[in-house]
C-alpha cells in the first residue's frame, strides 16, 4: 500500500511545470501589465497635477472673496450694485460649502499648517485635513459620537464623589475607624483618578477639535483654548496634596460646578445639534461646523440657555475668587479693616469661617507662596475661563441679535 501510495504523488517539478503555449500567455499577460501600470501611472500623475492645481484655485477664490466681502461692505447702504455683490458672494459661499455638484470644497483648500498644541503630539508634517467629503463628516460624528459618551461620565462622577465625600466626612466626625482600606483611605485615590480623566477629556477633546478645524469646521479659537486652560489646571490638581485641607475644602465647589455643567452639556447635545442640522439645510452653516458643547456660546444657540450659561460663568468666577480669597485670608495676606467684608464672602460659598491669620497683613512669602501655589493657581484659572466663556457667549449673542436684525431689514 505504501508504494502504491507513493506511485500516486506527482513529484514538485512535475506540478510546476507548465507547456510552452501557457508559458506564452504568461509573458504576454506581463507585458500587457507593465504597460497597464505606466498607463495608470501616467494619467494619475496627470491627476494629481490638476488636484493640486484646483486646490491653488479654490484658495486663490476663497482670499477673494474675504477681500470682495470688505470691499463689499464698503459700498454706501441702499446701493444696488451692493446688494449684486452680496447676492453673488452668498451664492459663491453656497457652493463653497457644498450645493454644487462637487460638494463642499472645503476639503480641497490649502490645509493650515499645524499648531503649536498639533505639533507637539504629531509633529509639523503630519496632514490632518482630508478631501473627501464623506471623510471629514465621519471624523465630525465621531466628534459627536465622543462626546455624548463622556458627557454621561461627566456628570456621573462628580456626583459620586460628592456622596462619597459626604460619607467620609461623616466617618471622621463619627470617629469610625479607617485603618487598612476604607471609604477614608480610598476616596484620595478616587479623587486622582477623576483628574487624570478629566485631563484625558480635555486633551481628547482639543485634538479632536483642531483636526475639525483642518477640515472645515469654524469652531471659536476660545473653545480650543478653554481646553487648554482646563488641561492646565488638571495638571495643577494633580500636583496637590489631595488629602490636605486645601485640596478637601476646595474640591467640593469644583465637583458641584462641574456637576451642573455636565447637565449643561447633556441639553447642549441633544438639541443644539438639531438645530446645527436645521441651520445646515438652511445654508446658515458649513456641514462641517459642530454644535457646542460646553459654556461659551455658539452659532445658532437656543436662547433658553442662555440664562444657565451666564449663571455658570457666574458660578464659575465666584468660585475661583472665593479660593484666592480663602487662600489670602487664610495666610494673613489681608487687612483686617477688609475682613467683615472678606468673610460675609466667604460664607455665602462655604458657611462660617475662620480666619488664621491675625492682626497686620503679613508679606507675601515666595517659599510659602511656592509651597502651596495649586489653589491660588487654580483658582486663578477658573476666573480666566469664566470670564472667557461670559466673553464669547456676550459676542455669540450680539452676533444672533444683529443678524436677525439684518434678516428683518431684508
Amino acid at each position: 500500500p505504501h508504494a502504491r501510495a507513493r506511485a500516486h504523488v506527482r513529484p514538485p517539478h512535475a506540478r510546476a511545470s507548465v507547456t510552452m503555449t501557457d508559458a506564452d500567455a504568461v509573458v504576454s499577460e506581463a507585458q500587457d501589465l507593465e504597460k497597464r501600470i505606466h498607463t495608470l501611472s501616467g494619467r494619475i500623475a496627470q491627476l494629481d497635477m490638476n488636484l493640486r492645481t484646483s486646490c491653488d484655485d479654490l484658495t486663490a477664490i476663497r482670499d477673494s472673496m474675504t477681500r470682495l466681502r470688505d470691499a463689499a461692505r464698503a459700498i454706501p447702504a441702499g446701493d444696488a450694485r451692493r446688494g449684486a455683490a452680496e447676492r453673488a458672494l452668498y451664492q459663491a459661499t453656497l457652493v463653497m460649502r457644498g450645493t454644487g455638484p462637487a460638494g463642499a470644497l472645503d476639503g480641497y483648500l490649502k490645509p493650515p499648517r499645524n499648531g503649536k498644541f498639533m505639533k507637539l503630539f504629531l509633529g509639523g508634517a503630519v496632514e490632518i485635513a482630508s478631501q473627501r467629503q464623506e471623510n471629514r463628516l465621519k471624523v465630525k460624528e465621531e466628534y459627536y459620537s465622543f462626546r455624548d459618551r463622556s458627557t454621561l461620565t461627566y456628570v456621573a462622577w462628580p456626583l459620586i464623589l460628592l456622596y462619597l465625600n459626604k460619607e467620609r466626612k461623616l466617618r471622621i466626625e463619627a470617629g469610625i475607624p479607617h485603618t487598612g482600606v476604607s471609604l477614608v483611605t480610598i476616596f484620595p485615590v478616587l479623587v486622582q483618578f477623576y483628574w487624570v480623566w478629566m485631563l484625558y477629556f480635555y486633551a481628547a477633546l482639543a485634538l479632536r477639535e483642531n483636526v475639525l478645524v483642518a477640515n472645515g469646521s469654524s469652531i471659536r479659537k476660545w473653545w480650543i483654548n478653554h481646553h487648554y486652560y482646563s488641561m492646565g489646571m488638571c495638571l495643577v490638581v494633580l500636583t496637590m496634596d489631595v488629602q490636605s485641607d486645601a485640596c478637601l475644602n476646595y474640591m467640593s465647589r469644583f465637583l458641584v460646578f462641574t456637576a451642573l455643567q455636565g447637565v449643561v452639556m447633556l441639553v447642549q447635545n441633544r438639541y443644539q445639534r438639531f438645530r446645527m442640522y436645521t441651520r445646515v439645510a438652511l445654508g446658515k452653516a458649513s456641514p462641517m461646523d459642530v454644535a457646542g458643547g460646553e459654556m461659551g456660546g455658539n452659532a445658532g444657540q437656543l436662547k433658553v440657555l442662555y440664562p444657565l450659561l451666564f449663571g455658570l460663568q457666574v458660578m464659575q468666577v465666584y468660585f475661583g475668587a472665593s479660593v484666592l480669597v480663602s487662600v489670602a485670608l487664610e495666610h494673613g495676606w489681608i487687612d483686617d479693616k477688609h475682613d467683615a467684608l472678606i468673610l460675609a464672602f466667604l460664607e455665602l460659598v462655604e458657611g462660617p469661617h475662620k480666619r488664621l491669620g491675625k492682626g497686620a497683613p503679613r508679606d507675601l512669602d515666595i517659599t510659602e507662596f511656592f509651597r502651596e501655589w495649586q489653589a491660588p493657581c487654580a483658582g486663578a484659572l477658573f476666573i480666566v475661563m469664566g470670564a472667557g466663556n461670559f466673553r464669547a457667549t456676550i459676542q455669540t449673542y450680539m452676533n444672533k441679535r444683529r443678524y436677525a436684525k439684518k434678516a428683518k431689514m431684508a
